[in-house]
């Protein structure tokens, strides 16, 4: 749309500007009162030709608002003479640039999934953050590798049982706890973008998806297993989201009433295709109970002011000497829990020299970590503020090392154990195969 300003100039530079109107002046002026009025007095004011030199050339303003091909074609930006070309001393693929704004200017348009779609991915995502998929995929496992650990064998339906029925439990579990601490988890930097405390999901929707696949998990371990782990599984959905979640603002015995949690899904695998009568399923349970202290406890020694601020009563911060010497412990229990699987013929006995390697290497950590929290707590370094905090600095190192080292610790003495299962290579020596 083409317009004409008439500016009031003396008769010998009175010139006819013609310009495009747009809403898009913010390259050369806004229009408004002010510039205009600017504009206005540069045009009025007296210029002789003999001082200056008068362009006469037509001003054109382009809307940056819609571009079409044929104008980015003609901007200077895409004039190829124009571009100043550099030498690299790599390859570099060119780009089309009026492509690239093009395709800016389609994915700017494109329009989001609705809101209220039952099936985007807005809705389902903060009910699969309330199953804490992480942890529940770590108890899922375990009940599977104690499964087949198991000497007699199940059917295919009764694992699809287990591992479902496994799932949805741990998963109701866990989203009856967030629903219960949104208050609390706020105050910590690892838990407040939970779905609960951001708000995407309120209390009694936890509750809600939490009795729905609850109930389907005891139901499809009922119908799919057998009662003996359904039973398990429903003891460990109270256990865990009611009375360790009670407990963990009451008592630092919590620890110990969480480690049980972790302990039931292997009961719960073994309990699939065997008899718990057999002492092979409570040295793994067992196991995997030990195996929760030095992870718990070490993870917890780095954000004990979070849980303290938050109203958690931790070892970590409650007593952290004995925080110390509980990760210690229990790390030096799995020597004889790994011996104990081969002596009730749950793997060969190949087993206690693989798994004392993996034993041996969260042992290292564990005793560095209590012996500089030994050292950091006595008598003249506690007293002294310059070698106290240095040696809490080692101590959060070393806790930090002995996370890491439990975390691969836990999958490499299950698999050996799985590896090392009691007759796994019996057939090698049978019928003179290996002769």
């Amino acid at each position: 749309m083409q317009h004409t300003i008439l500016f009031n100039q003396p008769s010998n530079i009175i010139r006819r500007i013609p310009f495009r109107y747009d809403y898009s002046f913010s390259r050369y002026f806004s229009i408004n009162k002010c510039n205009l009025t600017t504009a206005r007095y540069l045009a009025t004011t007296t210029i002789n030709r003999s001082e200056i030199h008068v362009n006469t050339a037509p001003i054109e303003f382009t809307s940056n608002i819609c571009f079409t091909r044929r104008e980015l074609k003609r901007k200077h930006l895409l004039d190829e003479k124009s571009q100043v070309k550099v030498k690299y001393p790599f390859k570099v693929k060119e780009l089309d640039e009026t492509e690239l704004i093009l395709r800016k200017m389609a994915h700017s348009h494109v329009e989001p999934p609705p809101a209220n779609s039952i099936l985007s991915k807005t809705t389902w995502t903060p009910y699969i953050q309330l199953t804490k998929p992480r942890l529940t995929i770590l108890v899922m496992l375990s009940a599977i590798c104690s499964y087949a650990l198991s000497p007699n064998a199940a059917s295919m339906l009764q694992l699809l049982s287990l591992t479902a029925g496994t799932t949805l439990c741990s998963g109701a579990a866990n989203a009856i706890n967030m629903g219960r601490e949104p208050e609390f988890d706020r105050q910590m930097t690892r838990t407040q973008k939970r779905p609960v405390v951001t708000g995407a999901v309120t209390p009694l929707q936890a509750y809600e998806f939490a009795a729905a696949i609850g109930t389907l998990g005891v139901y499809s371990l009922y119908f799919g297993v057998n009662p003996t782990v359904a039973t398990l599984g429903a003891l460990n959905i109270v256990l865990y989201s009611w009375i360790y979640t009670s407990l963990k603002r009451k008592h630092i015995i919590n620890t110990w009433v969480g480690g049980l949690v972790g302990a039931i899904p292997p009961l719960m695998g073994w309990a699939a295709a065997s008899s718990l009568a057999d002492p092979g399923a409570w040295c793994l349970a067992a196991l995997l109970y030990a195996w929760q202290f030095p992870h718990f406890n070490t993870l917890s020694h780095n954000i004990r002011n979070e849980y303290k601020n938050a109203g958690y009563v931790m070892t970590a911060w409650k007593n952290p000497k004995l925080n110390a010497r509980v990760t210690l412990r229990y790390s030096l229990l799995m020597f004889p829990l790994c011996i104990g699987l081969s002596y009730f013929n749950v793997t060969d006995w190949f087993y206690v020299v693989d798994s004392s390697i993996a034993n041996a290497w969260l042992t290292f950590w564990a005793f560095k970590f209590y012996w500089q929290q030994h050292k950091n707590y006595s008598k003249n370094v506690h007293t002294d503020k310059v070698k106290f905090n240095n040696g809490l600095q080692l101590s959060r190192i070393f806790a930090r090392k002995t996370t890491m080292a439990s975390i691969v610790h836990l999958p490499a003495v299950l698999l050996l154990a799985i590896f090392h299962k009691k007759d796994r290579w019996k057939w090698l020596f049978e019928d003179g195969k290996f002769s």
